[in-house]
This record gives structure tokens, sequence and C-alpha cells, in this order.
């Protein structure tokens, strides 16, 4: 197993498929139409340091990817089978990729959490280190959206995959199918579907309104507006809770 840094180069056709690698790590540097298939990566910074890191045109069919960096976009890459595992997803972006196959565990925010304590943070360990704030560097972390769009998701089965914080599913194509509810209003479903529960005492109709409640309100809350729900997700000893089940229903009449 090894180690590759790339700091600050412009990489043009490299091809990384196949390696196990126990670290990779990218600062400021671009990748062009490299092949990253297959990689095994145990700590993988493709976007490290103070500075964005771009790939572009690159495909990581099949890699198995633990964590991902903070600054970093892929534009146009293709990621078939990939599996991430905590990946940071404050400042990731995804602009005309392709998923296929089965993609688990990728978290995609439509903007930063919370860029301020990030950025007041990071100035305070500059200040320890001696160190003065990199060029561009607020501009960065302090942005206001993450370009998230263009993306591909109809040939992909989505497990625990999430959008958070304003992702404009409107902007992606996304996988259907009865394994998948697409709620283009989420406010608006899940208020209409807690309507419908309103008079029901039922256990059932009392564990929908709670997972309505804590589950999806609040997304919406941080600024989601669409939802993508798969109830398989929600799975328990194989089988999808009946409240889970219910609430689906409620929102696909909705």
């Amino acid at each position: 197993m090894e180690r590759i840094s790339v700091d600050h180069e412009h990489v043009v056709g490299a091809d990384y498929s196949g390696l196990s690698l126990v670290k990779f790590s990218a600062q400021g540097s671009t990748f062009e139409k490299c092949t990253f298939d297959r990689i095994k990566v145990g700590d993988a910074s493709f976007g490290a340091g103070t500075e964005q890191s771009v790939y572009a045109g690159c495909s990581f069919d099949r890699a198995a990817l633990t964590f991902l960096g903070n600054f970093v976009r892929f534009t146009g890459c293709t990621f078939h089978n990939a599996r991430f595992v905590r990946p940071s997803a404050d400042y990731l972006e995804f602009v005309d990729c392709t998923f296929t196959g089965r993609i688990t565990g990728l978290t995609l925010n439509g903007a930063p959490p919370d860029g301020q304590s990030w950025y007041e943070g990071s100035l305070r360990s500059f200040a320890r280190q001696g160190r003065p704030e990199p060029a561009g560097y607020r501009e960065l972390v302090l942005r206001e959206r993450n370009q998230i769009r263009g993306n591909d998701f109809t040939g992909a089965e989505l497990v625990k995959v999430s959008f958070r914080f304003g992702v404009d599913l409107s902007a992606q194509k996304l996988p259907a199918g009865d394994d998948y509810v697409y709620v283009p209003d989420a406010e608006a479903a899940v208020e209409r579907a807690l309507a419908a529960l309103a008079d029901d005492a039922s256990e059932v109709a009392t564990k929908a309104r709670r997972f309505l409640e804590r589950a999806l309100r609040p997304e919406i809350g941080y600024g989601q507006r669409q939802l993508l729900l798969r109830p398989k997700d929600f799975e328990s000893r194989k089988a999808v809770p009946a409240d889970v089940l219910l609430a689906a229903d409620l929102l696909r009449s909705a």
C-alpha cells in the first residue's frame, strides 16, 4: 500500500485504477480525464488543504472511497457502483456527473451548513500556526451555494443517499420506480400528510406522524424544497416499518 500526494499540479490522463492506497491527497490541483476505477483509498483527501481541487471527465467506477476531503468539485465524472464511506459533504460539488449501479452512503449538501463557524475556526488555527489567511480562502468557505446540478442518477440504486441543505432535485435526473417517492413540493406535501393523519389515533398513524415530523420536517427547515424518499432505507429486520410505508403512501398522494 502506498501514499500519493498531488500539490498544485495539472494532471491529464493519469491512470490510478486498481490501486490500493493508504492515502490519496490533492491540494489546489486539476485532474482531467484521469481513471480512478476500482481504487481503494483508506483516507481519500481529493480536496485537501485550503484550495479547491477539480476533477473533470474522470472515472471513479467501482471505487471504494473513504472520506473525500473538503474542497473538491467533480464535473462530468462517472461513478458506476462507487462506494462512499463518511464523505465530508460540506463543500463537495458535483456537476454533470453520472451515477449508475448501487451507490451507497453519499451525502450532497446544496450549501455549506455552517460556513461562518468553519471560517472562524480556521482563522484561529492559522493564528496559532503563525500563518496568514490563504488568498481566496474566505470566498471559498463562505460561499452561499455548492454547485450540484445536471447529475444523472437514473441508472442508479441510491442506498442511504441524502440530499440536504437546498439541493435542487429538479436540476438532477433522478431514479424512478416504486422504490422511490419524489416529492416536488416537500413542505406542502408533508403538511397535507400530517393533516390526513390528524384524527387517526392508531399506533401506526402516531408513528407515521413522528416520522414526518422528526425525519422530514427538519430537512425542509434546512432549506430542502424537494425530497427523494427511499422507504427501503428504513428497513428493520428486512422489512420496511408500517409507519414509513404509510407516510410514503400519503406523500405519493400529496
